[in-house]
């Protein structure tokens, strides 16, 4: 039951799994640079958490931001990777930029990562991803 929900059958032609495959890379490329830039300055970073939890919740960020986003950039374990990245971008928009778009400090890019990431997490990583390679021809 749970490898077919995180490993469904593949049902993607190579046009859509190519565009699915730059999807992946676009946006979970984009957001391992913007993780990796928590990891390095981890201490500057729980500073700027101080209110939300200081070093455990700057933690969970770089967690979803760098670790999870390398997961779905390659797409091993694709769909769990995703979960924390959704939850991390919907408490980044609603909470954090209070559900802004416009204006200073807005969440108009939590907003985007939300939408593209559930958008990857309906569909699946498609033919090109790690996921299909480790289990392929496995029952």
């Amino acid at each position: 039951m749970i490898k077919k929900i995180l490993f469904p059958e593949n049902i993607h032609n190579n046009t859509t799994s190519m565009a699915l495959l730059i999807l992946r890379i676009v946006f979970a490329g984009m957001l391992v640079t913007h993780g990796w830039g928590k990891l390095t300055n981890f201490e500057a970073t729980a500073q700027g958490f101080a209110q939300m939890g200081g070093a455990p919740a700057a933690a969970l960020v770089v967690f979803a931001e760098f670790f999870c986003a390398l997961g779905v950039f390659v797409g091993l374990l694709y769909r769990l990777a995703l979960i924390p990245i959704i939850i991390n971008m919907f408490i980044a928009f609603f909470i954090a930029h209070g559900a802004k778009l416009v204006g200073e400090h807005n969440g108009e890019m939590a907003f985007l990562y939300l939408g593209v990431f559930v958008a990857l997490l309906l569909t699946g990583p498609g033919k090109y991803a790690l996921d299909n390679f480790f289990t392929k021809g496995k029952a």
